[in-house]
Order: C-alpha cells, then structure tokens, then sequence
C-alpha cells in the first residue's frame, strides 16, 4: 500500500511518522501516490483528540485525557498514546505485527528502564512481543553493576576512519588506507595534539576516565609504527582500553603484539559470516580460515575479545547464520555481538538496491542466537536498533558474565560523556540532572578535518 502523508502533528511528535516507516514494504509513504494518509491532533488542556483518515480505510478517532506533573512528562505520554494509536491502525491494515511494537528509535532499553524491566508492561502499554519485551528486561538486568553512575566519569574514543576495502553494508565515512597513504602520518600528528588536548582537560577538571575506545574505520589498517604512536598516548589512561580490531586481515603477530604491549585489554575479531561467497561478496578481503588463524594468535595474550556477526546479509540462508554463529560460540569469545543488517543510505548494498527484507529468516536467525547464545552462556548487556533493519530486528551485544564492555553499555545508554577524537568524531556531554546531552562533532571527511587541524 503506497500513500501521501499528511501530517498535522505538533513538531514535539515529529517521531510518529517512524511507526508508519517501520512497517515497510507493507507500507510505503509515496509523495506521488494518489491515496492519502491523513494524522491530525488537536489539544486542549489535558485533552486530546487524534485522528487517522484515509482515502483507503474507515476513519479513526481517538480521545485520550493526560493528567502530567510537567510538559516534558505530558508531551511524552501523549507521544506514545499517539504512536500506539497509529500501530494499531498500522498493524489492523495489514496484520503484521512488529517485534518491537509501537516503539520507535534507536534505545528500546530506555523504555525497558522506564517501566522497572517489566516484561508485561512492555507488552501491555506498547505492544512488544513477549520475546523482545523479555531480552529487553534482560538486558537492562545485566547493565545494572556496570553502567556509568559517576557524573565525573568521562570515556574517550579515538576514530581511525581507514579500512584495508570497504564492506558493501558500511555506511561509515572511511576510506580505504591505500587511497589516503601520503596522508596517514599527517592524520596521525593531528590525533595526537587531540588526544593530549583531551588528556589536559582530563586533568584540569578532574575527571575520570572510565574507558578508551579506538574504533573506526578498521585502526588496525594503520601501518604498526603509526599505530603504534596513537595507542603509546592512551596507555594506562583507562584500565578499559578497546581497540576496534575488526578485519583479520589488519592484524599480525606484532600487532597483537604492540596492542598487548600498550595494554590494550579488548579487541574484536569479527568474522560477519563464515561463508566464503559472502565475505568474497561483501568487498572483505579475508577467508574463514583467516578468521581461526588470527584468533590463534590472539588467544597468546590476555586480550577479551569480541566477534561480531550480522543476520540478513545477502544470499544467506537461516543455515548459512546457524553455521557462524555455531563455528563462533565453539571459539568461546568474551564477546560476541550479533548485527541484524540495516540497508543505511551511503552503503554499497543500497547502491545496488538492496530493500529491507521481511520474510522471516533474519526473525528465526535472530531468535536461534538468543536460544543458543544462552545455553552456551552468553547474557545479552547492550541492545540498539536502527531504521531499515531485516525484519525490524534489533542488534545485541552478549558477553560472558563479567565481561561486559562499560564503553558499549556507556555509549548506547548515553550514560556517560565521550571526549571524541579524530575525523568525523562526535563528542557527547551528558547533564543527566538535566536531562539533557549536547554533541560537539569533527568534521566528517578526511581532508576538512586536516584543513581544520593545519589552522589551529
């Protein structure tokens, strides 16, 4: 069903219209499609009246009266009656239900919280799924020792965008490191006067540094005496100290190595799949076999690691997933995050237009790791999700227990600030007796970061 929206809705509801999105391709907003979709709310006082019309469905209306302490409390109540309202109406038209109900945007577990990780009202008040509103609750569970409660506690994170070849699902701006070689030394200079800038205001105010975070990008693609430099300068600053390792084919043994030596303490090793066709196929320049060679290696140190996968990738079948994930839990990483593909303008898969799948494979994926994940004894302890994913899935981070990742559950949650270093690096300030975060970001591309640090 294809159909104009016309939306007459208050600008604090400019995120009802996700309900309608996350019901593509059974629905789909057409600005050139001769039916409509009309959203009009009216409010006055504590009373409001929302109304659904259509040139393809009976009308409805609804009242609903909101009795709040303030209007940051009123608008958000009144948020949610109106976007259960429009998923009903969604959900009716077509008989599909979503995973996730009428919730919207990237941090489900904020509402989980809400609620005091209570499945049945996750259930109740926003039509999740029993399977999800349970992995939401679970989740949230499994944060409660580890996340960040310290309004003094900072982490930092350091962007290396370069990758060896860039994967047909990335939406990231990186660029592959042959293409940026004569520039590499000069990016690195640049991050450095960062990072000792970020160190001085570390010390001046008194902070404390929870975590270090060097991600990308792949930072391993960077040559090991340049690496080298960066990772020198953020020793001993946290006793958390991830590097972002990700492709196989960017590490050695001198660069697991040179991170053991710089007290690197988590790195990932992420496979994506152990098909061969599919990674040949995703642009990554690696094989199966390179995967259980380089994590080999790894295990000499005392590195946790993590190992991603991703649900839905293209020409996989449900036996394809089953296969990765069962090769991946028998290497028993500390970590191991499972991605459901989201097609993000930018990738190479929307380029050659690729849509959002929704025929049930990326769901029976998603639901054998939650099944598998915990008999081998993987607790889920962050979860986010993204527009256009396979399914309307989610993607979850599960780790063995106490060995969850503070920077993953710190960043997702927006629970603590990030002093962001690097290229298209986006700081986060968190006033959380103000319930409110404020963003400071690098620019995003390579040379307009470098134009930027020469005039400084």
């Amino acid at each position: 069903m294809n159909f104009k929206l016309i939306s007459h809705l208050p600008e604090f509801m400019n995120e009802v219209p996700e309900v309608l999105r996350a019901f593509f391709p059974y629905l789909k907003i057409d600005a050139d499609s001769p039916e409509e979709l009309r959203l009009d709310l009216k409010i006055k006082g504590g009373e409001l009246i929302f109304e659904i019309g259509s040139s393809f469905a009976p009308t409805v209306q609804e009242a609903f009266f909101i009795l709040a302490e303030s209007e940051i409390l009123f608008k958000r109540e009144a948020k949610k009656l109106v976007k259960n309202s429009l998923y009903l109406f969604c959900k009716n038209l077509t008989g599909v239900a979503l995973p996730y109900g009428s919730l919207t945007g990237v941090r489900p577990t904020t509402v989980a919280r809400a609620v005091g990780c209570n499945p049945q009202k996750l259930i109740s008040e926003y039509h999740v799924s029993p399977e999800r509103a349970n992995l939401l609750c679970e989740t949230v569970k499994n944060q409660k020792n580890h996340i960040n409660i310290c309004e003094n506690a900072v982490s930092i994170y350091v962007n290396i965008p370069f990758c060896a070849s860039r994967c047909k699902y990335c939406s990231f701006i990186s660029t592959e490191i042959k293409r940026a070689e004569k520039l590499l030394p000069e990016y690195t200079e640049c991050v450095l006067r960062e990072i000792e800038s970020v160190k001085q205001t570390v010390n001046e105010r008194g902070l404390t540094v929870r975590s270090v975070y060097v991600g990308g990008g792949t930072p391993t693609a960077l040559p090991i005496n340049l690496l080298e430099k960066i990772l020198k300068n953020l020793s001993k600053v946290a006793s958390e100290f991830t590097v972002e390792a990700g492709r196989p084919d960017s590490l050695n043994a001198d660069k697991l190595s040179l991170l053991n030596d710089m007290g690197v303490s988590r790195i990932s090793i992420n496979p994506q799949s152990f098909n061969n066709q599919t990674l040949e196929a995703l642009g990554r320049a690696h094989t199966a076999e390179n995967i259980y060679e380089t994590y080999e290696i790894a295990r000499k140190f005392s590195f946790n690691i993590n190992m991603d996968l991703i649900i839905g990738l293209p020409n996989e079948s449900y036996a394809d997933f089953k296969n990765s994930l069962n090769k991946t839990v028998s290497l028993k990483p500390e970590n191991i995050t499972v991605h459901t593909l989201s097609i993000k303008r930018g990738a190479g898969l929307k380029t050659d237009g690729a849509v959002k799948s929704v025929l049930g494979i990326s769901a029976m994926s998603a639901d054998y790791s939650i099944k598998v994940l915990s008999e081998n004894n993987y607790i889920p302890y962050y979860l986010y999700r993204q527009k256009n994913t396979e399914d309307n899935l989610e993607n979850v981070g599960y780790t063995l227990q106490g060995k969850q990742c503070v920077y993953n559950i710190d960043h997702m949650e927006e629970a603590s600030s990030i002093l962001a270093v690097g290229a298209g690096a986006i700081s986060k300030f968190i006033f959380g007796k103000e319930n409110r975060t404020e963003r400071k970001a690098n620019p995003k591309g390579l040379k307009e970061y470098l134009e930027r640090q020469r005039g400084q």
